[in-house]
């Protein structure tokens, strides 16, 4: 008994058409398999849903659509509840800053998505500004400027330089961990430094060290591994995976 070239059930001797599908019967020749493939194409095509048709810009753009709308309500409805309920602003201003600090950081990820330099720059001006106004929401300018500016805008360099040196290698395998592993390190001298010069007023770094010593050596190691294996280094295949 034959079957459907395109849903597989079985099919009398004398049909045409498939009465499931509605797809033509046809032989199994050079001719007819070359129909079934693009057949077969034209299906998977028109399966496809109507975000897998969209291009990355048009997702990016959907993707900033729906945060947008869900960052403009919760900033409506807790004004409305803190009002309604206070007849004044007072704890919704913190809801209000963060999610609009998050719509304008959604906005640079979905439009200045190329732009490195760009998007870190302004999500650092962004995020730094927050913290200035949870300061002012406390009634004075301490922590914020003092001491989570410094950290973010080390943390920010930190990650762009590895951003960088990952965008700039050749080929990523166990170079792309050695350098998040240096990263890592840096970031904690960089954090406890900083820390130090708010609360001591001198720059004193000790367990940080113990972290960049004990990061370093495995870094190293991954790096010789990665320039001896250039062949293999990717890392899907260096694991199997």
């Amino acid at each position: 008994m034959k079957t459907c070239n395109y849903c597989g059930v079985e099919l009398e001797n004398n049909m045409n058409f498939c009465p499931l599908c509605g797809e033509p019967v046809i032989n199994k020749n050079s001719d007819s398999l070359e129909y079934i493939e693009v057949r077969k194409k034209e299906q998977e095509k028109s399966a496809l849903t109507s975000y897998q048709k969209l291009t990355k810009m048009q997702k990016r753009k959907l993707f900033w659509q729906i945060s947008g709308i869900i960052l403009l309500s919760g900033i409506v409805v807790t004004f409305l509840i803190d009002f309604i309920g206070n007849q004044t602003i007072s704890w919704s201003k913190y809801s209000i800053a963060v999610c609009t600090i998050l719509f304008l950081n959604t906005t640079m990820i979905s439009f200045w998505y190329h732009r490195l330099f760009l998007l870190f720059l302004g999500s650092f001006l962004t995020t730094s500004s927050l913290l200035v106004l949870l300061d002012l929401f406390n009634g004075s300018v301490d922590w914020g400027v003092k001491l989570g500016i410094p950290l973010l805008f080390a943390a920010y360099v930190i990650v762009f330089i590895l951003i960088g040196m990952i965008k700039a290698a050749r080929q990523h395998g166990l170079n792309i961990i050695a350098y998040c592993l240096l990263a890592a390190g840096l970031l904690s001298i960089c954090t406890e430094g900083i820390i130090s010069l708010q609360v001591m007023n001198k720059f004193q770094v000790e367990w940080s060290i113990i972290v960049m010593a004990s990061v370093l050596p495995v870094a190293v190691l991954l790096l010789f591994i990665h320039h001896r294996l250039k062949k293999v280094t990717d890392l899907k295949r260096f694991f199997h995976i």
